[in-house]
């Protein structure tokens, strides 16, 4: 049975490893100890009188090496390993986890190790670590499906690089690297802030908190008629007065604004806290509107997307709310759009900030 499991997960982002790829074959620390008694043992054979005595012990542990090299060597001959290309995603803070298939082409393979590399590519020429992603299986026959758990990740796009298949079999003396086919990329997306908590919230009542405004409708929409409501139709859209009065349900429709759905802008001239916090607001709305299957168009300095059926697939706007930075506020205006568009971060006391 495959087992799985986080081996030397590290908090929080590291840099990136200058020692590169593992050694194709080397010793572990268990190796590197019994070499060194190896030495003891080689040292009391000459210096003391005790000659059969070591002789014999010196053969056993001779033996024990001679066997080990070609045995772990052979172990990962014939194993390969390889990985969906889709990116995961999960909330940032949390680990992750994805499925790797690891393959024998003949015969067994044991103690198999599939370790990656978390790197996400910082702001210049640095980049950043986050551990190793791990996963382990004790007996390999034919092809086994193992799962790869990461550290907890901070915000960003993070890709598996370096990824290798590893074993100490048979006897924990040597380690042997082999290069793993595994093309990945972890999307981190900030979490949904409190605004989505509260039960039987909706894309458009978030929206309308955001921009300050009591009329539930996207942009400049504005209520047109009742009509009756129809069979399948969600309840979110019933009016619920008028409902009562004419004895039957009836939906509100809207008609007018400049476009449909809902639309924000996310101007990313703040801080890193007032950033975070307006991703997470940013994050809610996405939760909603993903739910609700609305349409959301949301403009930020150099990004302008429409989500939703029929437009940009929901995986974009996760991977925007991972990657975007804050910018000085000497940096450009984020596009242009109506007076009633929500604007993020919004200032302390009110609903959204000032248009630029």
């Amino acid at each position: 049975m495959p087992r799985s499991g986080p081996r030397g997960a590290q908090e929080g982002p590291r840099r990136a490893p200058k020692g590169g790829p593992p050694l194709p074959l080397r010793p572990t620390l268990f190796g590197a100890r019994a070499l060194l008694f190896y030495a003891v043992v080689l040292g009391a054979y000459f210096a003391t009188p005790y000659v059969n005595l070591f002789f014999l012990l010196l053969g056993f542990l001779t033996l024990q090496w001679l066997l080990a090299l070609p045995w772990t060597v052979r172990n990962l001959t014939r194993v390969d390993a390889s990985a969906p290309r889709d990116a995961v995603t999960v909330t940032a803070g949390e680990a992750a986890s994805f499925g790797a298939t690891l393959t024998c082409a003949r015969g067994r393979a044991f103690d198999v190790t599939l370790a990656a590399t978390l790197r996400r590519e910082g702001t210049g020429a640095a980049s950043e670590t986050a551990g190793r992603a791990v996963g382990r299986v004790d007996v390999l026959r034919g092809e086994a499906r193992v799962d790869v758990e990461t550290p907890p990740l901070p915000r960003g796009v993070w890709r598996v690089v370096d990824a290798h298949v590893t074993s100490t079999y048979p006897f924990g003396l040597l380690r042997r690297a082999r290069p793993a086919d595994v093309e990945l990329e972890v999307v981190a997306h900030p979490a949904p802030s409190s605004l989505a908590e509260s039960g039987g919230r909706t894309a458009q009542d978030l929206h309308a908190e955001l921009s300050g405004d009591a009329v539930r409708g996207a942009g400049d929409l504005q209520p047109s008629s009742l009509r009756d409501h129809r069979e399948g139709e969600s309840l979110r859209g019933v009016h619920w007065r008028s409902s009562a009065r004419r004895g039957r349900l009836v939906v509100q429709e809207w008609e007018g604004g400049g476009g449909e759905g809902l639309e924000v802008v996310l101007d990313r001239r703040a801080s890193e806290d007032d950033l975070e916090e307006a991703l997470s607001d940013l994050a809610a709305l996405v939760a909603l509107a993903r739910e609700g299957k609305e349409v959301l168009a949301v403009h930020s300095q150099g990004f302008s997307e429409t989500f939703g059926e029929g437009h940009a697939p929901w995986s974009d706007a996760l991977r925007f709310l991972a990657e975007a930075r804050a910018l000085p506020a000497s940096g450009p205006a984020p596009p242009t759009v109506g007076p009633s568009v929500p604007r993020l971060p919004r200032t302390r006391g009110e609903g959204r900030v000032d248009a630029a």
